[in-house]
């Protein structure tokens, strides 16, 4: 990201408006820099919160029923329930925090709603919003987003700072000199001091000089008078800063922008090549001319590259393509597209593609909401089979409440007797059971059921069975969930379901588990034997850890903890899998069973940080498997040591929790409970500790950064982790070596050798 420049007032109002407002929104229009001042408003406040400062990124979001979800998602909160507001207010209650929601405009009503909502509901939540149009609720305190400052009396101002930087950034070889200086400032003038048309303007220093930029510009603004009368001038401006960069480009070029604009959240150049159609013209060679002409911005995630635009600059370009006439059938193509992603599910969630599979969604989320919203409108039926398709993503990857609504939707959309509407029925009843919504579930399999018997073809008893072995477990009718379970896995094995048998398995497992029932080990042990014969690496890992709980149930510690290790590594290669703190948990039964209770509390502790499965039958599951080991754990620590050694596991990364859980790592030591002590004036502290150990090796980076005396900032540019990344490291540090400040930490590190 660039540097931020100038706003030295803004920053000062926001500072002083936030301790006296609960909701503050930057006002302003498309490219004057909001979404900028209200991350560096975040990064200047964020010691007053100390439950943090939370990012909301409404851009991508085109459905308000989304606003709430995206919140809780930002939250990193579970989602359990088909009605997440309630859950989000609970969360929300007891905290302390500023949560940034980024471009209200295009969700006015549903972001107005909601923080009205999360501001009856909670005492000390703040809210800093950027839009173009103001919330209108109780209370909101507007803040407007003037222009950066321009030249004016032989003061530069921040245009011109803003100016200056970017045009050596776009071409290193430009100075700004006292010839150019006085063109310089009178382009700043003429652009009114808007940071985007400023940005672009400053791109053009790459073929133009200044003279001939502020030439130029009276062609520009001339061309404004053309728009929208009633549109306020600055909003004609921005407008026109666009229009310019698109004259310049080809028309191979406009054509690709505009076709680039039905994406959300980004692409790829095989979605660019699959959906965008230039006739005779090239697609690379015009992608290439957007890159370097700055319109379209290239980012790498992982080994992918992906491509991405600022959303006034994909707003226009897609008036323009509306203006076209060619909008329906772009959105089709990207539709399409986003279609035949989905369907590989029929085979990738149970094979070794999974991992890919799975991956790829996470990726094109944003691109997976505007196909399945454009295609309900105009394709519901193909839209209702590719939604349906996707429940595993939906089911695996947290995201239960978001598929259970695109089903319900579906099916209202297609109430014509299908097998697609069948089958959705189906996976719509699996979503509510799982969610704890057993009214829904039980309505929706019945329906499902009879619709069932009225095709002449349906392959879908299998699936019947296992939604009716779930709403038989969450009716408390165990022995019942377990036959119907079996019963799934017996019909899916008939009609070669492989998913469908796989799932029945890891299900029927766990029932039999709470059940105690016999045949737990051969359930496990077939279930392994699927998913290695299919090369799985998601199902693949449940089913290592439904062997390593059978072996912990049998007593034999050595075998589970094998499996356990294998199960941590093969789920972790999925971003948001549900079963990973599972997996945790269960390593921690078995290490407790052979007596090492400090690292199974470690262990617990890090599988409560990775969040307990958004399943709720699944957690209660864990729940009544497992609690008994953790009480047990407990007493044997006391409640003390339990407590220092499950938040000294909590306060673990991921990557150093998987290491720690692998054997890869040494746990790092936590001070021992304080015996009883003579009061005396100097404050005990385990920063009289010698051995460094006490931290682990990032936090030992980020110590010596500080004792070089380096901001948070530079820190985190340094490690290249997020500034909040670096904020938490700092604070953990403090608190496990009991210092108050980062003076004493330089001191501490100094002293050790650091």
């Amino acid at each position: 990201m660039t540097s931020f420049v100038g706003r030295r007032e803004e920053l000062a109002t926001a500072k002083r408006l936030l301790p006296t407002t609960r909701v503050l929104t930057l006002l302003g229009p498309g490219g004057m820099g909001k979404t900028r001042l209200s991350r560096q408003i975040g990064q200047l406040v964020a010691r007053a919160f100390p439950d943090g400062v939370w990012l909301v990124e409404l851009a991508d979001i085109q459905d308000p029923a989304l606003v709430t979800l995206a919140v809780t998602e930002a939250l990193n909160l579970r989602d359990e329930s088909t009605a997440p507001l309630p859950r989000l207010t609970e969360f929300l209650a007891d905290k302390r925090l500023l949560l940034i929601l980024d471009n209200c405009e295009h969700l006015i009503e549903a972001c107005a709603t909601l923080v009205a909502r999360i501001i009856a509901a909670t005492p000390d939540v703040r809210v800093l919003a950027t839009s173009r149009e103001v919330l209108g609720i109780p209370g909101e305190q507007v803040m407007p987003v003037p222009p950066l400052t321009v030249p004016n009396a032989g003061e530069d101002g921040d245009a011109l700072q803003l100016f200056i930087e970017r045009a050596t950034a776009a071409n290193p070889a430009f100075r700004a000199t006292p010839a150019n200086r006085v063109v310089l400032a009178e382009i700043c003038r003429r652009l009114e001091g808007m940071p985007l048309a400023l940005e672009l303007a400053a791109l053009r220093l790459r073929m133009f000089t200044p003279e001939q930029i502020l030439d130029r510009l009276d062609d520009t603004i001339g061309l404004l008078s053309a728009g929208p009368r009633t549109a306020p001038q600055r909003q004609q401006t921005i407008e026109g800063a666009i229009r310019w960069s698109y004259d310049l480009c080809t028309a191979a070029e406009q054509a690709l922008w505009e076709q680039l604009s039905v994406f959300a959240g980004g692409f790829d150049i095989d979605a660019a090549e699959a959906v965008c159609e230039l006739g005779r013209g090239s697609l690379m060679e015009a992608l290439t001319g957007l890159v370097d002409k700055s319109v379209v911005l290239l980012r790498f995630d992982g080994d992918v590259a992906r491509y991405s635009m600022l959303e006034p600059i994909r707003q226009f370009a897609a008036d323009r393509l509306t203006e076209r006439g060619t909008a329906q059938q772009v959105r089709a193509r990207h539709r399409e597209h986003y279609r035949q992603l989905a369907m590989r599910g029929q085979t990738a969630y149970w094979t070794g593609e999974d991992v890919a599979w799975f991956g790829e969604l996470s990726r094109e989320h944003a691109n997976l909401r505007a196909a399945l919203k454009s295609g309900l409108a105009d394709e519901p039926l193909r839209t209702m089979a590719t939604v349906t398709v996707l429940r595993p993503f939906w089911e695996h990857n947290r995201f239960l409440s978001e598929g259970y609504r695109w089903l319900t939707d579906s099916l209202a959309r297609n109430p014509e007797e299908t097998a697609e509407r069948a089958k959705a029925l189906s996976s719509a009843a699996s979503l509510a059971a799982l969610l704890g919504d057993r009214e829904s579930a039980e309505r929706l399999v019945t329906e499902c059921i009879e619709l069932a018997a009225r095709l002449p073809d349906s392959d879908i008893m299998a699936e019947v069975a296992l939604d009716e072995s779930l709403l038989a477990f969450a009716s408390s009718d165990r022995e019942r969930s377990l036959e119907l379970g079996r019963r799934a896995i017996e019909l899916a094995a008939t009609h070669g379901q492989n998913a469908i048998e796989m799932d029945s398995h890891a299900f029927s497992f766990m029932a039999a588990m709470v059940l105690e029932a016999p045949g737990r080990t051969e359930l496990a042990q077939r279930f392994l034997k699927l998913t290695t014969d299919s090369g799985s690496h998601l199902l693949g890992g449940l089913a290592l850890w439904t062997v390593g709980i059978d072996h912990w149930r049998r007593g034999e510690p050595e075998a589970a903890a094998e499996f356990h290790g294998r199960a941590i590594q093969q789920l972790a290669l999925f971003e948001r899998c549900v079963w990973l703190s599972s997996a945790f948990e269960g390593l921690a039964w078995t290490v407790s069973a052979g007596g090492d209770f400090d690292r199974a509390a470690r262990l617990l502790g890090a599988a409560e940080s990775l969040q307990r499965s958004t399943i709720r039958l699944a957690d209660t599951i864990t729940v009544a498997v497992g609690e008994k080991e953790r009480l047990k754990v407990r007493n044997a620590l006391g409640e003390t040591g339990f407590r220092t050694a499950f938040d000294a596991g909590a306060s673990l990364p991921l990557d150093e929790a998987i290491d720690y859980a692998l054997g890869r790592t040494a746990p790092a030591p936590e001070p021992l409970a304080a015996e009883p002590a003579p009061k005396r004036a100097p404050r005990a502290t385990t920063a009289t500790l010698t051995d460094t150990n006490v931290l682990t090796r990032r936090q030992k980076d980020v110590a010596r950064l500080v004792a070089a005396g380096h901001s948070n900032k530079r820190i985190a540019a340094d490690l290249v982790i997020s500034v909040r990344t670096a904020e938490t490291h700092v604070e953990h540090i403090l608190t496990k070596l009991g210092l108050t400040s980062r003076t004493q930490l330089a001191a501490w590190a100094h002293e050790h050798d650091l």
